[in-house]
């Protein structure tokens, strides 16, 4: 089995956080109910996750000499304006669940290329760290206290 080019490996992951669902919706205006603002808060801070982890994505793509390749959002994130954020965090844990299953076939297709493998399991972390943090605000735990965690 030949092993992936590694910049299409990042270029991948480099869609995945650029065009995610947490940046699109960073730039609406979800309705919110009363204690809404933790889970805005976790949307912006996790959006902002996302664009840093992409920088660093491109970063990477461009030392290997390639070019980055950005993606373009969903048509289907159109239908998502005017929402809740709290049905909103549902659509939120699904995508990153996916997302997780993404980044997770990319750490494995990047097992020859140490440095870009480390990357990718450290957005991995990062990803699968969300999204506990997503189904406990969806829960109802951290909005009772208003916080989000560090």
């Amino acid at each position: 089995m030949t092993q992936p080019d590694p910049t299409d490996v990042l270029n991948r992951l480099l869609r995945l956080l650029h065009r995610s669902l947490a940046v699109y919706l960073d730039g609406t205006r979800p309705w919110l109910s009363p204690g809404g603002d933790v889970a805005l808060r976790l949307l912006r801070r996790m959006a902002a996750d996302h664009r840093r982890d992409a920088e660093r994505l491109v970063a990477a793509i461009r030392e290997a000499g390639a070019r980055p390749e950005f993606g373009s959002f969903p048509v289907a994130f159109t239908a998502v304006h005017d929402l809740s954020l709290d049905y909103l965090l549902g659509r939120l844990i699904e995508a990153q669940q996916r997302g997780i299953q993404v980044i997770d076939r990319c750490v494995a297709d990047l097992s020859g290329f140490p440095r870009c493998r480390a990357l990718a399991e450290e957005i991995l972390g990062n990803a699968q760290g969300y999204l506990e943090m997503l189904e406990e605000v969806g829960n109802g735990e951290k909005s009772a206290q208003g916080q989000v965690p560090d």
